[in-house]
C-alpha cells in the first residue's frame, strides 16, 4: 500500500513540477501559483515525515493535500482546452478524495472520519444545490 501511495505521489509531483515550470516561463502571476506550489510543497513533506515516522494518518494528509492542491492548481491556471488537462485534473481530485476515504477505511482514525463525512455532506450538497437550482428558477 505504502509503495502505491508513493509512486502515484512522486507522479503527481512530477507532473506537477513540469507543469510549475512551463507556466513560470509565461511570467505571469507567478506569485499567486506559487501559493499552490508553497501548499503542495505542504503535502510532500507532511507525506516524507508520515513515512518515516510511520504514521499512516499524516502520510494520507499530505498526500491528499498534494494532490488537491494539484487539481487546483491545474483547474485554476493552466489554460488549455487538452483532454488531458481535464483528465488530469479530474483524476487528481478524485486521488485527493479517495486518499482520505481509503486512509480511513484502513486506519479507523477520527479525524480522517469526520474529514470523509465533512466531504460527502459537501458533495452531497453540491448535488443537491445543482439538481434544485433549476428548479428555483
Amino acid at each position: 500500500m505504502v509503495e502505491v501511495f508513493a509512486v502515484l505521489f512522486l507522479a503527481s509531483i512530477g507532473a506537477f513540477a513540469y507543469l510549475a515550470y512551463k507556466l513560470h516561463q509565461r511570467g505571469r502571476q507567478v506569485w499567486k501559483r506559487g501559493v499552490y506550489i508553497a501548499w503542495t510543497l505542504l503535502g510532500v513533506l507532511n507525506f516524507i515525515s508520515g513515512f518515516s515516522s510511520g504514521n499512516m494518518v499524516i502520510m494520507v494528509i499530505g498526500a491528499s493535500l498534494a494532490f488537491a492542491n494539484v487539481s487546483a492548481f491545474l483547474t485554476s491556471y493552466v489554460e488549455s482546452e487538452l483532454r488531458v488537462k481535464k483528465i488530469l485534473e479530474v483524476v487528481s481530485g478524485i486521488i485527493a478524495l479517495g486518499i482520505i476515504v481509503y486512509g480511513y477505511i484502513i486506519t479507523r482514525s477520527l479525524i480522517l472520519g469526520v474529514i470523509t463525512l465533512f466531504i460527502l455532506a459537501m458533495l452531497f450538497m453540491a448535488f443537491a444545490a445543482s439538481y434544485l437550482q433549476p428548479v428555483i428558477r
